[in-house]
């Protein structure tokens, strides 16, 4: 996986909604590039934001051909508005330039431009897919206003596969997503979860179990308190 952008500082609020696009790809077209767990890795995000105030879409295998991703997702982060928050979770093959949907490429310039066109000013990209810190090296920033935040959270840097093993669940980075999300990462027990918190859960989970080889990368012009997950108070 691999991804673009940067994004400045604006806090998820309380009456804030999400708009997520999940995509899971797991059976490609014939037998040598199935992966084992990736449509699981989008089943277990929809769940997750089933316990929020969100409205999700997920295609996985044969329903998430380029064209079908580019429409739901253009018209899922359309409907969002400018308090909200749009979150786009990838899982699958990643290659130079995008993500390896079941009949062609998503390009990241085909994310980029339906998160730029949404009113949402809080951007978020979820991507568990090889080589996606590669997506650090394009440029958009004249593309996107300056109070607008997008963040990127990559399972693996530049050179580096994400690891998947036939006896997990879920792939490796999407396990310490999810668990960190789910409260995992709230290290100061306020609900909240920060970027820097979550990055912290995820980093040090991923590289630990991975045994150094594999390195989660988080991108972006974004303070590191920013939340980007809170829990109502009990």
């Amino acid at each position: 996986m691999q991804l673009l952008i940067t994004f400045l500082v604006l806090a998820l609020t309380a009456s804030a909604k999400s708009y997520v696009m999940l995509v899971g790809m797991a059976d490609y077209p014939g037998t040598r590039n199935d992966l084992k767990l990736s449509a699981n890795d989008a089943e277990v995000m929809k769940a997750l934001y089933g316990h929020q105030d969100a409205e999700t879409v997920i295609l996985t295998n044969s329903n998430a051909t380029v064209e079908a991703v580019k429409k739901a997702m253009t018209d899922l982060f359309a409907r969002a508005g400018a308090d909200d928050a749009v979150i786009m979770f990838f899982s699958g093959h990643g290659v130079p330039g995008g993500f390896v949907c079941y009949d062609n490429l998503l390009r990241y310039d085909d994310i980029t431009h339906a998160m730029l066109a949404s009113p949402a000013k809080v951007k978020m990209v979820w991507a568990d897919a090889c080589y996606s810190g590669k997506a650090r090296n394009t440029n958009r920033r004249s593309h996107k206003p300056a109070e607008t935040s997008v963040m990127f959270f990559l399972s693996s840097r530049t050179n580096e596969t994400s690891i998947e093993k036939r006896t997990w669940k879920n792939s490796l980075f999407t396990a310490y997503l999810e668990r960190g999300l789910r409260g995992g990462a709230d290290t100061d027990l306020n609900r909240t979860i920060t970027a820097r918190e979550l990055f912290d859960f995820v980093s040090k989970g991923v590289t630990e179990s991975s045994r150094n080889r594999q390195h989660p990368v988080m991108w972006g012009n974004f303070d590191n308190d920013m939340p980007v997950m809170s829990w109502p108070k009990n």
